[in-house]
């Protein structure tokens, strides 16, 4: 007669197996639910490469010889009371979220811009009776990314996120494919405007220092895939690169006893924000297909500070959890090796590279309605923010945006030109455009989904026949906006608010500036409404 072995109770290719003669009921470890608690943000987009399907897993139970078991709850994410409100996160670092900041936003009706995440909420030290905030360098030249880099050099781990041109294909060069390059330690963030460089300073020494330290990690989503633009566009070769959808993955599927889920797969940012910073992350307006030719306007400077700041939050949040996890499966390894995911046990994840590659693709930048900008928020970057000018540095700790917060006109030698950039006084016809763009607004029933900058340079050309995009360019700006970003602010309005306009006049001032592959592409309802009348 032969021998059956003994059952095995664990078995590395499906975990806790119960077998055998005797059925028992399947446990899994508890889990702390409020680390999960997630609600689905409105008009979320995040910024991931397009083209691989989105992953988005479902809870999955396995089925298991088990005794039948009643009057059991099971508590999921989705099954979570939704009274119950998580604690704030909070972590070793001497920058964590403000408590009555993260009270108020909790408290905030769900999806108004006071609802939303931002690393305005965060707090440091009290120096001379006051918490310090965390600090933005804006930089737009080489020279004064030189000098806010200093400030990073001894950090070991920065956030770190990129912004670039909507469609922007790679014979356009690096300032359309690398526009705006982020990174944030705890108490300072740092914004390059690469787009704005001088020609032949688009690299920084110490920035290329940093990122090609494989000691210094910088952390991200989608962050080989931003490094490779850097690379291409650039020519820095940076190492020590930590993708946070894996320790996500390997800590939320750990958790749940089901480690054969680990995988390279990309999650967005905003997941894994609401999930681990508990707030949804904001966004605001078409923020993704904002002009990053431009400079930064207030919005542009939060969202954007923001993305590599959670990044920074979250790795240290999450690793304090990997860490309190018993047994503690092994940090991912940097995402530049290649290498599996290691669990607890020693059994490694099965997705190969190119399965990492799947991700949720970006969404169009009209899917985002437009989100006046919290007033809390706004506040708090005007007493943080620094724009760098050239010269003495000292100097630069004054100074302010004009975007964030009005300043005295400084006079000019007669003669000397304009900085790039300067407003120039409003003419009527952008105040009138102004004012309606507002009755615009207040009237819609609906969301608006038009960035309010493209529906005033529509209205400023649908309302004045003797203007072409060339003029509305001039019209708001000297020196002026590319015509391109006219005819694209236009369209834009045309496209997402479905704004009357003359066909013919559309068809020969703005149409045939565009090309074919714009207008057979994201423009081709546009084109067949511009189409003539039967």
């Amino acid at each position: 007669m032969a021998s059956h072995p003994a059952p095995q109770l664990w078995d590395p290719s499906r975990g806790i197996r119960f077998s055998g003669a005797v059925r028992a009921v399947v446990v899994y470890p508890t889990i702390n639910l409020s680390k999960f608690y997630s609600t689905v943000a409105v008009g979320e987009k995040e910024k991931l490469e397009v083209g691989s399907p989105v992953e988005k897993q479902p809870l999955q139970v396995q089925p298991a010889g088990t005794q039948e078991v009643k009057d059991v709850v099971l508590n999921t994410p989705g099954s979570v009371d939704a009274t119950v409100k998580p604690d704030p996160p909070s972590t070793s670092l001497e920058y964590n979220i403000s408590e009555k900041a993260f009270r108020d936003a909790q408290a905030a009706a769900e999806g108004s811009p006071e609802s939303f995440w931002s690393y305005a909420m965060y707090r440091g030290p009290i120096v001379d009776g006051a918490e310090k905030r965390v600090k933005v360098h804006y930089c737009r030249t080489k020279h004064t990314s030189e000098r806010a880099c200093q400030y990073f050099l001894d950090e070991k781990v920065l956030g770190f996120d990129l912004e670039w041109a909507p469609n922007a294909n790679k014979s356009e060069g690096a300032r359309r494919n690398v526009s705006l390059i982020q990174i944030a330690s705890p108490s300072r963030i740092s914004l390059f405007h690469v787009a704005l460089f001088p020609d032949g300073e688009l690299v920084a020494p110490s920035f290329k220092k940093i990122m090609e330290d494989s000691e210094v990690t910088k952390v991200g989503v989608a962050i080989k895939a931003d490094c490779t633009r850097l690379r291409n566009y650039l020519g820095v070769d940076s190492k020590g690169l930590f993708e946070l959808s894996h320790l996500y993955k390997l800590i939320k599927y750990s958790s749940s006893g089901q480690p054969h889920l680990v995988n390279k797969r990309l999650a967005p940012l905003a997941q894994l924000v609401e999930e681990h910073l508990r707030l949804p992350l904001y966004k605001g307006a078409v923020v993704r297909g904002s002009d990053w030719a431009q400079p930064l306007d207030m919005g542009q400077i939060i969202y954007s500070a923001s993305d590599a700041y959670a990044g920074l939050q979250l790795y240290h949040v999450m690793e304090e959890d990997r860490q309190a996890m018993s047994p503690t499966p092994p940090r991912p390894f940097h995402a530049e090796l290649n290498l599996p995911i290691r669990l607890a046990d020693g059994v490694t994840e099965s997705s190969t590279d190119e399965e990492a590659e799947a991700v949720e693709p970006e969404l169009e930048a009209d899917t985002a309605a437009v989100t006046p900008l919290p007033t809390s928020i706004a506040e708090a970057v005007r007493e943080s923010l620094q724009v760098e000018q050239d010269g003495d540095p000292k100097s630069a700790e004054a100074v302010v945006d004009a975007e964030a917060t009005p300043k005295k006109q400084v006079s000019r030698a007669p003669g000397a030109p304009k900085t790039p950039g300067t407003p120039i006084s409003k003419d009527s016809r952008v105040i009138a455009a102004e004012s309606w763009v507002a009755e615009y607004c207040a009237s819609k029933k609906t969301s608006v989904v038009a960035p309010p900058r493209a529906i005033r340079a529509y209205r400023i050309w649908h309302e004045n026949k003797a203007l072409d995009p060339d003029g509305v360019a001039r019209l708001l700006r000297e020196p002026p906006l590319k015509t391109n970003t006219v005819t694209g602010y236009i369209l834009e309005a045309v496209r997402c608010e479905k704004l009357p306009f003359e066909k013919p006049r559309l068809r020969s001032e703005v149409l045939s500036l565009l090309s074919k592959e714009l207008l057979e592409g994201r423009y081709r309802s546009v084109v067949k409404a511009a189409e003539d009348d039967d």
